[in-house]
């Protein structure tokens, strides 16, 4: 890795990493100063002790700091594990019970953070999860002299912990060579050249970010234009401007960033925008609703958009990162089947108002240098398309080994196959996603993917209601669960909403209620409305489902005692 941001280095093309915030060029940073910068921070941590194969973690932000210290710890043949900062989380608790377990299972002993995140992880593991942890800052190691320590490719290079959506997370053992491979298969997929422009609000600390947008671009020498994430948040139109104005031409979002961008971007402000540079609009990491691509597609086309920009993709930390993508240039492709008959595994293919139709799209077919398998339940591999089985992989991105967990190696699979835990479908030799394999409701005997009952109540479909809207102008996260109940399992949702008006909450969960048993004919049995940002949520943002069946009793407790639920939850049953 550090031979290869030598080579980018010798260049000579004053390519770099510019750092935004709001809509200001804050600091940057060229690609032959973060190589000098590199070593001379290797210099300093292993004047401070760290060893090769050590790992090191990476506490911070999306800056040019993480750049420096990513390949710092490259550079003094360690390796960096990154770390998720608090803000993301719900609660400082369920943030430090993650960075504990990812501190004990790769034995990290020194952390690399600003003063804000290192007081955070000072006080907030306590004395017995510090005690043997030194925490440094970037600016503090930078030594005169660099070093630059040998390694061989099958030699650690990342520990890339997964989000956790319904369990622990694990960390994603790869090597250089993986890396390595992975980047060169996604270039070859995009045709990246280094006339290319990287605009990018992803954190770095997920892969998504790390390898898709950060690695790859400076691997191949193309200018980074980063904002971070909480600055897209608060103004998702940032985005946008950073790619009119820098003319960006590869960028990445996954389904609900397009979706907040084409929400807080006004008619008015697409007409002040160029966006005919963008040539590559990739998506993944969520379900991709075709639907919110073409109502994005149409929105920014005065400004220049075009639809065949989209590049809907699949990937995950056990692949490195992209393991299929669609041909560029070309329209997205999508398929509607019957959602019934899908959640019981088999496809069959309908009309786009067909009842209980659902719009699949494809995410095209493998990267270079890596296979895709279907395996049904019992194992077997299915040859055939048109039917649903776990997603596997194997190929010279794909990981070899969890870090310091003999169960999740155990689950790693023989002969390099890799399970990933999603579910998918085959037609005309391309992928189609159907689903989490543990995310799988069953409702008196019948399964329901959630994915498709939160599009539904989140307003992704469009369907009729009792009030005449559609749910999704006032939710911002939709959760659904299969909870046990003396009966048996039933379906409850949890909605996050900042609606306070005790009529304007009822009609919304009316709504959701209508929309769901109307689209998949079953009905909640409950629908718990959230404030906005309350419900526990992985380290990239997605919503967590592992304790909802705890956080769903607490409040229930709370409400039968008349007080306020421990996460400001409100029920409203039948």
């Amino acid at each position: 890795m550090t031979n290869a941001l030598e080579a980018v280095a010798n260049r000579g093309t004053g390519h770099g990493i510019r750092l935004l915030r709001g809509d200001r060029t804050r600091e940057r940073l060229s690609f032959d100063q973060l190589y000098q910068e590199a070593g001379r921070l290797a210099c300093g941590l292993l004047e401070r002790g760290v060893l090769p194969g050590e790992r090191v973690g990476i506490a911070l932000p999306s800056s040019l700091d993480f750049a420096r210290a990513f390949f710092g710890v490259l550079a003094a043949g360690a390796v960096p594990v990154p770390i998720p900062p608090p803000f993301r989380f719900a609660s400082l608790q369920i943030h430090m019970r993650r960075i504990e377990l990812v501190l004990r299972r790769s034995q990290v002993r020194t952390v690399l953070a600003n003063s804000t995140w290192g007081g955070a992880l000072g006080s907030g593991l306590g004395d017995a999860g510090s005690r043997q942890l030194t925490v440094l800052g970037v600016g503090e190691l930078l030594a005169s002299m660099p070093v630059y320590t040998d390694v061989a490719p099958a030699d650690t290079a990342l520990v890339q912990y997964t989000s956790g959506t319904v369990s622990d997370p694990k960390g994603v053992v790869l090597s250089h060579a993986n890396l390595l491979a992975n980047v060169d298969s996604i270039s070859q997929a995009l045709d990246c050249s280094d006339a290319d422009v990287c605009c990018t609000w992803l954190p770095l600390f997920h892969d998504m970010g790390l390898i898709g947008a950060f690695l790859c671009a400076v691997l191949n020498d193309i200018e980074i234009c980063m904002l971070p994430p909480e600055d897209f948040l608060r103004d998702p139109g940032r985005w946008v401007r950073m790619i009119s104005r820098f003319g960006g031409s590869i960028s990445t979002a996954p389904n609900s960033g397009y979706l907040q961008t084409m929400r807080k971007v006004s008619n008015e402000m697409v007409c002040q925008l160029d966006l005919s540079t963008w040539r590559l609009a990739l998506t993944g990491a969520e379900t991709v609703e075709a639907e919110v691509l073409r109502e994005f597609s149409a929105h920014f086309a005065p400004a220049g958009f075009r639809a065949t920009a989209f590049l809907p993709v699949y990937g995950l930390a056990e692949g490195s990162l992209a393991v299929t993508f669609p041909p560029t240039r070309r329209p997205v492709k999508s398929t509607w089947v019957r959602r019934d008959l899908l959640s019981e595994g088999s496809v069959a293919f309908t009309q786009e108002n067909a009842e209980s139709a659902r719009e699949v799209v494809s995410v095209g077919t493998p990267v270079a240098n890596t296979r895709v398998r279907l395996v049904a339940e019992g194992g077997t591999v299915l040859l055939d398309e048109g039917q649903v089985g776990e997603i596997e992989i194997r190929g010279a991105s794909v990981m070899r080994t969890y870090e310091g967990d003999q169960h999740a190696d155990a689950s790693a699979g023989e002969d390099g196959w890799v399970p990933t835990g999603d579910l998918g479908f085959q037609q005309d030799g391309e992928l189609y996603i159907a689903g989490r394999k543990k995310e799988m409701i069953v409702v008196f005997g019948q399964n329901y993917y959630a994915s498709d009952i939160e599009a539904i109540a989140g307003g992704g479909p469009s369907v009729g209601s009792p009030g005449g809207g559609r749910p999704g102008a006032g939710i911002h996260g939709v959760l659904a669960a299969g909870l046990p109940f003396t009966d048996g399992e039933e379906l409850v949702l949890f909605v996050e909403t900042r609606e306070t008006e005790p009529e304007a909450r009822e009609e919304l969960v009316a709504q959701i209620r209508f929309a769901v048993s109307a689209s998949l004919g079953v009905t909640p049995r409950d629908v718990v409305l959230v404030p906005r940002g309350r419900l526990p949520r992985t380290s990239s943002g997605k919503l967590q489902r592992r304790g909802v069946d705890a956080l769903y009793r607490q409040c229930a407790t709370a409400n039968s005692r008349a007080q306020a639920c421990p996460v400001g939850v409100e029920g409203s049953s039948e």
